[in-house]
């Protein structure tokens, strides 16, 4: 009977010790990492072959954590409330429709500056709407006029910084939501708005802004209007609005 040399047996337990340290970490983690997934209510799977997808799971784990930071914002008590240009009180995070009044809306957006009032001349949120309305089709113009009708109540964020507000957002979709339930129209918004309103950002560029080589990713390929914007006053913008707004629902009324 051969006896192994007393290294090679060191060598062979070092081995194995190794691999016993290396399997009870794969399960520390393992189990740290289900009780990560339970903590956020998150799912996760291992592949047939026992891997894991990192990064689906850390897309997944962020939209949690962001979810969460949402749900605790909106949460916050005494619910935050602004009083509007008719006098009705606004819950901002919990809206109701038989609150908007299209009356406050079209005050508030004549009175916000289009790019956060960096533009050459004063250019309204009111006056945009009402210019998206007249390029789309003529079933979409309604939806179109109050497509930003949440800035009545939630001012009119630029939109790199809108982006890193997911509280800002929930809200938003929360007014925009009473807004479409308010004035019959589906919460969702048609493709035609959506490409309306790039359309008149390209043109408000080449009109209002401050020349620039800056480039503006979501205008490429876009077209802007051949009529120049001239601005109009927030008064004259408010009546504007409201006009536009008797036109499209008496047409619907009629129809």
């Amino acid at each position: 009977m051969t006896t192994q040399p007393l290294h090679h047996r060191d060598s062979d337990r070092r081995v194995i010790q190794h691999l016993e340290t290396q399997v009870s970490r794969l399960f520390s983690a393992e189990a740290a990492l289900h009780r990560l997934t339970d903590v956020l209510g998150i799912t996760v799977e291992p592949d047939t072959d026992g891997r894991y997808d990192l990064a689906a799971l850390r897309a997944q784990a962020q939209d949690a954590i962001e979810q969460r930071a949402v749900d605790q914002a909106l949460a916050t008590t005494p619910t935050p409330t602004i009083l509007t240009a008719s006098g009705v009180p606004m819950l901002l995070t919990f809206p109701t429709w038989h609150c908007i009044d299209d009356r406050d809306i079209a005050q508030a957006l004549s009175r916000i500056c289009r790019f956060g009032g960096h533009s050459r001349r004063f250019y309204s949120v009111a006056q945009h709407c009402v210019h998206v309305s007249e390029i789309v089709p003529r079933e979409d113009a309604l939806a179109a006029l109050l497509h930003d009708a949440t800035e009545a109540y939630i001012g009119d964020l630029v939109s790199p910084l809108k982006s890193m507000l997911p509280a800002y957002k929930a809200i938003e979709q929360r007014l925009w939501s009473a807004i479409a339930q308010r004035f019959s129209v589906d919460p969702v918004l048609p493709a035609s708005v959506k490409q309306a309103d790039l359309q008149l950002l390209a043109t408000e560029r080449r009109d209002l802004l401050p020349a620039s080589p800056m480039e503006w990713p979501c205008l490429k390929g876009v077209e802007p209007l051949e009529e120049p914007i001239e601005p109009w006053s927030p008064d004259i913008a408010a009546l504007a609005w409201g006009l536009r707004l008797e036109e499209l629902l008496s047409e619907r009324e009629e129809a």
